[in-house]
């Protein structure tokens, strides 16, 4: 009886030590998972930040161009002509903006008179309602040194660019708009399937853990099984 009582204790006191050992590893993988996934999020807003900023300055420079491009004397003499042959001007200097990149950007030009906006211009059939200028008041984009306007949140960036004629006055508008929803969908899909991968690798260690600590224990019972029979 009193060998029973050993063998019971010893049995508890292996139990034990193997529970603490699961626990230990578990929660030193769960670290390791908490570990990887802000590293992670960390480099994706790094790198998401970076191609926002480059992003940024490539619009600045096309919209730039654009208004040393435009005339707004031209659109004031002759609006419908203007609309023509800028839309050409555009597909010609604004083709293949998109090319290679991780967002996607479309562009419109407005004419702007007495106080109301109408379109001239735009890539493709672009839908005016898609354009931040529609959405806002003249008087949050438009200032007096007609410098251009950023409005930008966390899916898109839309420069707005005043067009001037030869006195000084507002007569057009250009607004280039950068839709970073596939960027964001990309750093999406990358953490999920590193956390994936990670959480696949945990999984696989504790069950080969638990079976490198249970296996020797069942060989030796059937072996002792076997010998007292």
């Amino acid at each position: 009886m009193q060998q029973n009582s050993l063998n019971s204790a010893s049995g508890a006191s292996v139990l034990s030590r193997f529970v603490r050992a699961v626990v230990l590893i578990i929660v030193s993988l769960l670290i390791s998972i908490l570990s990887v996934s802000f590293a992670m999020h960390h480099m994706r807003l790094q790198f998401e930040d970076e191609y926002r900023s480059i992003a940024h300055t490539k619009v600045e420079q096309i919209c730039d161009l654009v208004k040393m491009t435009v005339n707004g004397d031209e659109i004031v003499a002759d609006s419908n002509m203007a609309a023509v042959k800028y839309t050409n001007v555009f597909n010609l200097l604004l083709k293949d903006v998109n090319e290679g990149d991780f967002s996607d950007s479309t562009y419109a030009m407005f004419q702007y008179t007495g106080g109301q906006i109408s379109m001239l211009a735009s890539e493709l059939e672009a839908e005016s309602s898609n354009f931040v200028v529609t959405k806002k008041e003249i008087s949050e984009w438009l200032s007096s040194d007609n410098s251009n306007y950023v409005s930008t949140t966390d899916t898109y960036e839309s420069v707005i660019v005043p067009i001037c004629d030869s006195q000084g006055r507002c007569v057009a508008v250009f607004e280039y708009h950068t839709d970073f929803s596939e960027l964001s969908g990309l750093g999406n899909t990358l953490e999920n399937r590193i956390l994936k991968a990670v959480l696949i690798a945990v999984v696989a260690c504790v069950v080969l853990f638990v079976i490198q600590m249970s296996l020797p224990k069942l060989l030796f019972s059937e072996k002792k099984r076997g010998g007292n029979a």
